[in-house]
């Protein structure tokens, strides 16, 4: 089990996670040491490839919808357009992406990926496919759709109290 004291998945932060019970803290603690390490793990496997984590996000969609638009690209990544416009020149400057003028409307410009790009997507694709596995390696189909329903019920109850605070604001893509 991993013990950090310096952050929200050690038994020293009781004060941060003021939880009704101890149960509830405990499983605020699952969740936060469940973020950090997919991050991390999502980071060094990316890392070996050449990409940070949003890069190569970024090359697998455009690899599932070739001639996608920069905005498009945002709205399915859950993040701003300039966030996108500046992985995009990175990605464009190594050779993995490339943007063409849309032959139908020229005010459109659609990203394509190079031949470096495509072969950079079948990395990701693995990569991915391999963290999922490691991640709900030993929990049968039973366990994974129990997984499920948890965090979809813990989702909804924070989408509704999101929504009763006014809901996420219109430039926040990650809450949708």
């Amino acid at each position: 089990m991993l013990e950090d004291n310096n952050d929200l998945t050690s038994k020293s932060t009781n004060e941060l996670l003021a939880c009704t019970d101890s149960a509830s803290m405990e499983v605020f603690r699952a969740l936060f040491r469940l973020i950090r390490v997919h991050g991390q793990l999502v980071f060094r496997m990316t890392a070996q490839k050449g990409f940070f984590p949003g890069q190569a996000v970024a090359v697998s969609a455009i690899a599932r919808k070739p001639g996608i638009s920069q905005r498009e690209l945002a709205d399915c990544l859950h993040v701003a357009p300039p966030t996108v416009a500046n992985m995009l020149k990175s990605l464009e400057k190594a050779g993995f992406v490339e943007k063409k003028i849309d032959s139908v409307d020229q005010r459109f410009v659609r990203l394509q990926l190079t031949e470096k790009g495509v072969n950079a997507a079948e990395s990701v694709d693995k990569i991915f496919s391999e963290i999922c596995e490691v991640s709900l390696e030993g929990l049968d189909d039973e366990k994974k759709q129990v997984l499920i329903d948890l965090l979809s019920k813990i989702t909804e109850n924070m989408m509704r109290h999101l929504n009763n605070l006014g809901g996420a604001s219109k430039d926040d893509k990650t809450a949708q």
